[in-house]
């Protein structure tokens, strides 16, 4: 059961980042969370996570902007080993609740944005200019945030999103700044949580339940992308995204 589980949401999780370009941690780890706990779940979603970024970023490599991507690393290397800290110290019933606010928190923030963000997808871009003082603090600060939630949650997602979003980057530069951070905050996320004894012979157990359902689902979301309707495909995912973080959120409260 344990390795069906685990299967499935690895494959729900990869389908999502193949087409969304992000998103599978908001869908896999609340899941993982549930049946293998939140320490456990945060170092399985951030070894196989590193292999399905690798392969969204190589469709989108193009579209890489190579100034704004360090902006974010600058900040998420600082960020990352104090999450993973905070992930091995803290009680995991707060831990747990914290993160189905965050969840709740990013869908509500994309039920609001939504018609301003489909202008992304659709291909409407801000041009590039030079980057401020301003510009680049901000960058580092988003960057350490997403570090912080990436090293205790795995999740690091939201708040590049939603800066890319602000910063209205085109959806080809989107998925490839947000893989490539993705993949170096995974292998700092690996580092942190190895170093914190939190990757154990467990966590390798599960990661191999996960791989196949990973490639399952990123085959078929890959195979998939150019048919289905994104507007729709994102609003759905959203009240996925929403669903989760309530749940978690009621666990975590409950079991305090």
């Amino acid at each position: 059961m344990t390795f069906l589980t685990i299967a499935l949401a690895f494959a729900l999780g990869a389908f999502v980042q193949a087409i969304a370009g992000f998103g599978s941690a908001l869908v896999i780890m609340p899941i993982l969370t549930v049946f293998i706990g939140v320490q456990t779940a945060a170092s399985v979603m951030a070894l196989v996570g590193a292999t399905v970024t690798v392969l969204v970023f190589w469709q989108n490599r193009r579209g890489l902007r190579w100034r704004e991507a360090g902006l974010l690393l600058c900040g998420s290397v600082v960020g990352i080993p104090l999450g993973a800290w905070a992930l091995k110290t803290l009680p995991a019933a707060p831990v747990v609740a914290f993160l189905g606010v965050g969840l709740l928190a990013y869908a509500l923030y994309g039920f609001a944005t939504q018609g301003r963000n489909q202008e992304v997808a659709d291909g409407y871009a801000e041009p590039v200019r030079a980057a401020t003082w301003k510009d680049r603090t901000i960058g580092v600060l988003v960057g350490f945030s997403a570090g912080l939630l990436g090293g205790a949650y795995a999740t690091d997602g939201p708040p590049l999103v939603i800066y890319g979003a602000v910063k209205r980057w085109p959806k080809e530069s989107l998925r490839a700044i947000l893989q490539a951070c993705f993949f170096v905050d995974g292998i700092l996320i690996i580092l942190s949580h190895g170093a914190g004894g939190l990757v154990t012979r467990e966590v390798f157990t599960y990661c191999l339940y996960g791989v196949p359902g990973m490639l399952l689902g990123l085959g078929a979301g890959i195979l998939l992308d150019r048919r289905i309707n994104h507007a729709l495909f994102h609003r759905v995912l959203l009240w996925v995204i929403a669903f989760l973080g309530a749940g978690l959120l009621a666990r975590g409260v409950m079991s305090m």
